[in-house]
């Protein structure tokens, strides 16, 4: 990967991770100010409901902080867009569509043939479908 790529992708990442940590500071005073008086329990059902799925999509956002860092630390070691499965170069095309992608789509495509995919610990907890 060359200069210019690799300056592209610290920018696309360190861009998204930016993002992510505004979001997350945004949620956190939101709910920090929220008072809500329900007047019936139907009402705070939805209000907890929210509540829920707004922590959930800060916890995907959490595990999507933490492949963005492991990116970001492959694009410093040099190692980022090599899979880790077979060592061959990861398409820039699958790149641009998952930036944080460890796989190329051949090992990928295996994988979860195989169904480990989805057994193994550290690729089922990724935030970006892979």
């Amino acid at each position: 990967m060359g200069q210019l790529d690799v300056d592209t992708v610290k920018i696309r990442l360190t861009a998204l991770r930016d993002s992510l940590i505004g979001h997350s500071k945004e949620t956190l005073f939101a709910m920090s100010q929220e008072t809500v008086a329900c007047p019936d329990a139907t009402d705070r059902a939805t209000v907890e409901t929210d509540r829920q799925m707004t922590l959930l999509m800060r916890e995907r956002d959490r595990l999507l902080l933490g492949e963005i860092q492991a990116a970001l630390d492959r694009v410093q070691d040099g190692e980022y867009g090599i899979c880790r499965e077979c060592g061959e170069a990861i398409s820039p095309a699958r790149l641009r569509a998952q930036p944080t992608a460890t796989l190329c789509v051949h090992c990928k495509a295996m994988l979860e043939a195989t169904g480990q995919g989805i057994l193994l610990p550290a690729r089922s907890e990724s935030a970006f479908m892979e």
